[in-house]
């Protein structure tokens, strides 16, 4: 999911504003559509482990995340890695012999050239928590599908599945790209007989549009985030219109989920999303006192960098 760092500053700045008009708290909250709040580790664990690695998402299984939320972009060689950007990151990855990398297309490499980088030794400056695993190679989304299914068989686990397809950030990407990927992920989602727990999610709604055409029984999520000023105006307690933008998009895409950036979550939103036969699941939720907040409001789930945190205060109501 897209990063907003300016905007999130700004949050922190006046966010105890915003808490203190849209709290949730003395609003009854909303009958939610499904029986359990739905946990998700973002990218895995980004705030523990190498996000989007195996290690990133066997520490999701260690505290027992209901879903492990994933990105996948589609290589040269048209196959679905599991990679947040369109281009490599060299903040997160390097060369095997410790030489940084340079940013280039992911449509420019293969699979192969992609899982030659070491993704795991270089700790992301923007979590500090987050354990290093030298060595730690991208997966394929077919290898992490056996992985998964594998820990599953042993535990007597299972897990459900939220993947999104990631496409350049300039809105570049023709409708041939988009639904070749769409198309693809649907393939390896259905050879694993994984459909009846995997929604696919995308910025893009154009991806929704996709997979509704070619399996209507796999979910589908619209995500949104807020421009700055958006965000602004949410902050501060107003931007009730952006909010019934948002709800108007993903329910004219036929979307199972709506999931924004938290700051567009209150009590009216929820109950509206519901109401349309919509769940809500927001991202990405970092803070505890976030986390209970969109409880009270009655979202379906929450998605967070942080599991350990999410299973502390969400699933133990510490």
């Amino acid at each position: 999911m897209k990063l907003i760092r300016p905007f999130e500053k700004l949050y922190f700045v006046v966010g105890l504003i915003s808490l203190l008009i849209v709290n949730c708290a003395t609003v009854e909250t909303p009958t939610r559509l499904r029986k359990d709040i739905d946990l998700q580790g973002h990218r895995g664990a980004r705030g523990l482990k190498p996000e989007n690695t195996w290690p990133a998402f066997e520490e999701a299984i260690k505290y027992k995340m209901v879903t492990l939320e994933l990105d996948t972009v589609l290589t040269k060689d048209k196959r679905v890695v599991i990679h947040h950007d369109s281009e490599t990151n060299p903040i997160i990855c390097q060369n095997v012999d410790g030489s940084p990398i340079q940013k280039k297309s992911l449509y420019e490499l293969t699979l192969a050239e992609l899982q030659s980088l070491d993704c795991g030794t270089k700790q992301n400056p923007s979590f500090p928590k987050q354990i290093p695993v030298p060595g730690t190679k991208l997966l394929s989304l077919e290898e992490f599908f056996e992985l998964v299914l594998k820990h599953e068989k042993k535990s007597k686990e299972v897990y459900e599945f939220n993947i999104e397809t990631k496409f350049p950030d300039d809105e570049s990407a023709p409708d041939s790209l988009v639904k070749e990927h769409t198309e693809k992920l649907i393939q390896i989602i259905e050879k694993y007989k994984v459909v009846d727990r995997s929604t696919i999610q995308s910025f893009d709604l154009r991806t929704l549009a996709v997979s509704k055409q070619k399996n209507t029984k796999i979910k589908t999520s619209a995500l949104f985030v807020p421009t700055y000023f958006q965000g602004f105006m949410m902050t501060i307690g107003l931007g009730n219109g952006y909010r019934e933008t948002i709800l108007s998009a993903a329910k004219d895409k036929g979307a199972d989920i709506i999931s924004p950036y938290f700051l567009y979550v209150t009590p009216k939103f929820v109950n509206t999303s519901h109401t349309q036969g919509m769940m809500v699941i927001p991202w990405t939720v970092n803070t505890e006192k976030e986390m209970r907040r969109l409880v009270t409001c009655g979202v379906d789930g929450i998605i967070s960098d942080y599991p350990d945190m999410l299973d502390q205060v969400v699933r133990n109501k510490n």
